[in-house]
């Protein structure tokens, strides 16, 4: 079988090979359907590890697509706060963080006190240092 094979030096390592079946495609198309199917890919990934792509018990298709699209929300929400306030983390090390805030705050307004919105903000700040 014909195929086209797209090379792409990569700086200080071997060059990345593409291959395509369509003989025709033009290999910026091709890096382009490489990239999206690994974006894709990730994101699923992601999804399945991160926000429980894969805990749903129910088989009606309503409540599945509600799921799957809360997933998928959750997500990108998380990936987009972590590009803009927290660029060191990982989205594991923010889910991390984001639990131990929470239980922070659970912890403190237990006890009987009124959390003190600078003080939750000085311990989210140390748990963010401390997941970095």
């Amino acid at each position: 079988r014909d195929i086209r094979i797209v090379v792409c030096p990569v700086e200080n390592a071997d060059p990345l090979l593409y291959f395509s079946t369509d003989t025709n495609m033009r290999p910026e198309k091709i890096i382009g359907f490489y990239r999206t199917r690994f974006q894709i890919e990730f994101g699923i990934r992601d999804a399945k590890q991160f926000t429980g792509l894969q805990s749903q018990q129910t088989r009606d298709k309503a409540r599945l697509d509600f799921a799957f699209n809360l997933s998928f929300t959750a997500l990108n929400v998380c990936k987009e706060v972590i590009r803009k306030d927290y660029p060191d983390l990982s989205v594991a090390q923010f889910k991390r963080l984001m639990f131990e805030s929470y239980l922070a705050s659970t912890i403190i307004s237990t006890c009987g006190k009124s959390p003190h919105l600078k003080i939750i903000q000085k311990i989210n700040h140390r748990l963010a240092q401390l997941a970095a």
